[in-house]
């Protein structure tokens, strides 16, 4: 019997914004199709925009986690950069921060992008670009709109 595939997403919260509809739509649909362990991790606890099909837990529950786990913004790369369980680790940058008044501290984000240990995806190929000026690091993958069922190909490779 294959084993399943145990995937983790960190997102800074569930409220309403197009990171958490796009995410908690597309794994309540990929996992009709699919028996694979999905959970979504969350910073901050509020209310889901969509009630999910799988495992809601806060971050602190990332060190037991073994599964391939994606960061979606520079506070959830820090987090999982920390953690030394994940067999793969990826930062699915949803958002160009450094654009945004709270993310132009260049010391704390540019360590988001840097760390070797994970592989960048972005979600179209001018953020592609954007990344790749900003930190000068090659972004390894681009998926739109939170495929997931790519996102899990590329946890698989």
């Amino acid at each position: 019997m294959p084993k399943n595939n145990q995937i983790g997403f960190l997102v800074d919260n569930t409220m309403a914004n197009q990171l958490s509809y796009n995410l908690i739509k597309n794994i309540n649909d990929y996992l009709e199709n699919s028996s694979d362990d999905i959970v979504l991790f969350f910073e901050n606890s509020t209310t889901s925009i969509l009630p999910p099909n799988f495992s809601l837990m806060s971050t602190n529950e990332i060190w037991s986690f073994e599964g391939s786990l994606f960061a979606t913004s520079v506070s959830t790369s820090l987090s999982v950069q920390k953690s030394f369980a994940p067999k793969n680790k990826f930062f699915y940058v949803w958002d160009l921060e450094w654009t945004r008044e709270h993310g132009r501290d260049f010391e704390s984000t540019i360590k988001a992008f840097s760390n070797e240990d994970i592989e960048l995806i972005a979600r179209s190929e001018d953020h592609a670009k954007a990344i790749e000026n900003y930190c000068n690091v090659k972004v390894k993958h681009i998926v739109k709109d939170c495929n997931v069922e790519q996102l899990v190909r590329i946890s698989n490779e």
